[in-house]
């Protein structure tokens, strides 16, 4: 018990705010999947991570430091609180509780390379359209300060009194979008955990992406603690011992709330749609311990590699679009060049 009340300190000091030492994706899986090897090779938890400092100079220079902090007595997994993902991180720390801390790493290190590997590739598709955008966002302030008030002085074109109704629309909607803006930010800061999931799924594009993450999150969770042998109150326990915020942590207290009024808590979990059905009905087939630990893991990986899959199609999807932004400035570039002196030529002709 004295284990987890340290534990609990630690996420709850972690979620308040020590975040600004978070490694790089890249580095945390190498970290993870390093330490999971050694461990699979048989060395000691102490001398897995004294080996991987020594022989892998890229790794941050506080990976010394945790050495020091194991060495002195310190339990190793709040150590890597502020470094890791916070989602990859609750997941290792509750994999960890009652399971074994190599499978544990491997899952980590798994998920934090699929992550750094997306968002490498997400960069260099952006390169591309981005330099674009900034170039023709470039040319349109070019042309409406430099070439446009130019033109209309050139063709005599009166200057209207006041602020033009352009001016005002386009002040009036940076105040409105901004005002949107921040009511929605508030709006979904009081959101729940549970409720966001909700919301993300209904998403367009990246709605199927949620749902397969949190199909792999909760079967890989669910399958490493059913595979401890503990009992259902007991993992509820363990899940509430996670900051509240979480969603694992917030899943656990709406199960025990139907459990203690006596409801059976899978008419519930088929109510939401951030749970996969297959996970449900796997629950409810009645499988023994071992069988059911080692059809939730199997579940997990089969979502893992849909995950990849999906992470695949939509960053098919980002560059399109973004090119597609392009082209829509670049034609407001034009209309905005050609339409004014259109005006000034039928004004200079009429008159």
């Amino acid at each position: 018990m004295k284990k987890h009340s340290v534990w609990g300190r630690s996420l709850l000091k972690w979620v308040n705010g020590s975040k600004k030492g978070r490694w790089p994706l890249a580095s945390q899986a190498v970290f993870c999947q390093l330490l999971a090897d050694q461990l699979a090779s048989g060395f000691s938890l102490k001398q897995a991570v004294t080996f991987i400092r020594l022989v892998d100079p890229s790794l941050p220079a506080v990976v010394g430091e945790i050495e020091q902090q194991l060495a002195s007595g310190q339990s190793f997994i709040p150590l890597l609180a502020p470094y890791l993902q916070p989602n990859v991180y609750f997941q290792l720390w509750t994999m960890t509780t009652y399971g074994e801390l190599g499978d544990g790493l491997q899952h980590a290190a798994e998920m934090l390379r699929l992550m750094a590997t997306q968002r490498q590739r997400l960069h260099q598709l952006l390169v591309y359209p981005a330099g674009l955008l900034v170039s023709m966002l470039g040319l349109f302030l070019a042309l409406q300060i430099g070439v446009l008030p130019q033109l209309q002085a050139g063709m005599g074109a009166s200057e209207a009194a006041g602020f033009p109704w352009p001016l005002y629309l386009t002040v009036g909607g940076g105040l409105v979008s901004l005002a949107s803006g921040v009511i929605s930010l508030a709006w979904w800061r009081q959101r729940t955990s549970l409720q966001r999931a909700t919301s993300y799924l209904r998403w367009p594009i990246l709605g199927r992406l949620f749902r397969a993450y949190y199909a792999y999150y909760l079967a890989a969770t669910l399958g490493q603690l059913v595979q401890s042998g503990l009992s259902v109150q007991q993992m509820l326990t363990v899940l509430q011992r996670l900051p509240v915020e979480s969603l694992l942590a917030q899943l656990a207290s709406e199960l025990k709330k139907r459990l203690a009024l006596g409801q059976a808590p899978t008419t519930w979990l088929q109510q939401q749609p951030y749970i996969a059905p297959q996970l449900v009905v796997l629950l409810q087939k009645g499988s023994t311990t071992p069988q059911l630990a080692r059809e939730l893991q199997a579940f997990g990986v089969m979502q893992y590699r849909e995950l990849t899959r999906r992470w695949e199609g939509a960053l098919a999807v980002v560059q399109p679009l973004l090119l597609g932004v392009v082209a829509l400035l670049i034609v407001g570039a034009y209309l905005s060049l050609l339409l004014p002196m259109y005006a000034n030529l039928q004004g200079v002709t009429h008159g």
